[in-house]
């Protein structure tokens, strides 16, 4: 029998791909030689040497990545894991300024694709999950025995090391433990800042922390308070927006929030009228003050939405809408009656006492014996032209003063 006749191009062909994938698979070989050096350096604190090594194995590693030969090896997605893995962790070590590269989502996305590669051969897969389970063992030590001595940024560090670790290998067991060890030493680390005044560093641990956890009311929170105890509203915003995020029912946060914006607009309006209308600065001022009244009322309107009965938040927005009527009014009062934004302000400032009728009745419902609100519920009423209503509330504010309320 003959042989049949191979065509030299198909021939060439072949052995070059046959030579290419010979190659990668070389090259996985030499990663994970260089790591297997690496590991022993990095457990010795040599980290210099522990760099080159790793940096070696990842040169090796990153075309079997690319090649289609290895692109879904286990073997080699397997060692992918690990290097990039150790990059990252050394990366936060000593001065390895360059390795900050490693720092970032796109690298843990790597080492997740390369982990559910593994998971199709059993002793790749074992390898793998032995392999994070002793990197979350080593971090959750590590975060225990700091606790312990009351080194709670290293706790910190540890809990969230490991919470990290879970998510990149897909592990479910027991991390939402770590996430909530992880906060729990965060709050205490961000306690001793304070106590030591350190409320900037506290400010730049919380933000870091927030990247970390975007869903953890709790640090948004001690965020908002910590930027508020330092007159800093624009990061108690950014804070607040956090929090609001992750707790778009929490009626009491942005009840808070709502009155810290009014007591800042009140502030500012001020400011704002004892200013002469030719200063520099008159116009942004006057935006400010709309600006922080309208956040005011905004959230809370958005307190009052989630619960229609929610006395301190339409208390609030009472106040809100009677100060912004009261204001308008002196406004108006200080104007030529030919002044053409004369009627305008009156109007404003009319619509405001009326929209201060609804809130404080949500009030009142709740202390209905409160002669103030009352009597503020007397005047808003007869101003509005609605006697028959103010007459009840005069009454009513008349019986409860009678009685001391």
């Amino acid at each position: 029998m003959k042989l049949n006749k191979v065509r030299l191009g198909v021939l060439a062909s072949t052995l070059f791909i046959a030579a290419q994938s010979f190659g990668q698979s070389n090259n996985v070989i030499s990663a994970a030689i260089e790591y297997n050096k690496y590991e022993p350096a990095f457990m010795q604190q040599d980290l210099k040497k522990a760099k080159e090594h790793l940096l070696e194995a990842k040169a090796f590693i990153d075309p079997a990545m690319k090649h289609e030969s290895t692109i879904n090896d286990e073997k080699a997605n397997y060692y992918n894991a690990m290097i990039n893995y150790s990059l990252v962790e050394l990366s936060a070590l000593g001065e390895n300024e360059d390795l900050k590269i490693y720092q970032n989502d796109s690298i843990v996305d790597v080492i997740s694709e390369s982990v559910k590669k593994t998971a199709s051969k059993r002793r790749w897969k074992g390898e793998m999950d032995d392999f994070f389970n002793r990197k979350v063992s080593q971090a959750i030590m590590l975060g225990e025995m700091m606790f312990k001595q009351k080194n709670f940024e290293m706790a910190y560090a540890g809990f969230a090391g490991a919470y990290q670790v879970k998510v990149i290998a897909g592990i479910e067991e027991e991390r939402d433990a770590m996430r909530t060890n992880a906060i729990i030493a965060a709050r205490n680390y961000i306690d001793t800042l304070e106590k030591s005044n350190e409320s900037e560093k506290a400010m730049e641990f919380i933000t870091a922390s927030l990247e970390m956890f975007p869903k953890s009311e709790e640090l948004a929170i001690a965020g908002v308070n910590l930027a508020l105890s330092n007159n800093d509203l624009n990061k108690a915003e950014e804070f607040f927006n956090a929090a609001a995020e992750v707790s778009p029912k929490n009626k009491v946060l942005f009840s808070n929030m709502g009155s810290i914006y009014l007591t800042a607009a009140d502030k500012a309006y001020n400011e704002f009228a004892r200013m002469e209308i030719t200063a520099e600065g008159y116009q942004q001022k006057s935006d400010e003050v709309e600006d922080l009244y309208a956040k005011a009322e905004k959230n809370l309107e958005r307190a009052i939405e989630i619960d229609p009965e929610y006395a301190e938040a339409a208390y609030n927005l009472g106040v809100l809408y009677l100060g912004r009527g009261e204001k308008l009014k002196t406004t108006a009062a200080q104007m030529d009656f030919n002044n053409p934004d004369y009627e305008r302000i009156s109007q404003r400032s009319q619509e405001m006492y009326k929209k201060a009728i609804s809130p404080l009745e949500i009030y009142i419902k709740q202390d209905p014996k409160n002669s103030g609100v009352l009597n503020v519920l007397f005047q808003v009423h007869r101003n509005a032209g609605n006697n028959e209503k103010a007459l009840e509330y005069k009454r009513r504010a008349e019986a409860a003063a009678a009685e001391g309320n």
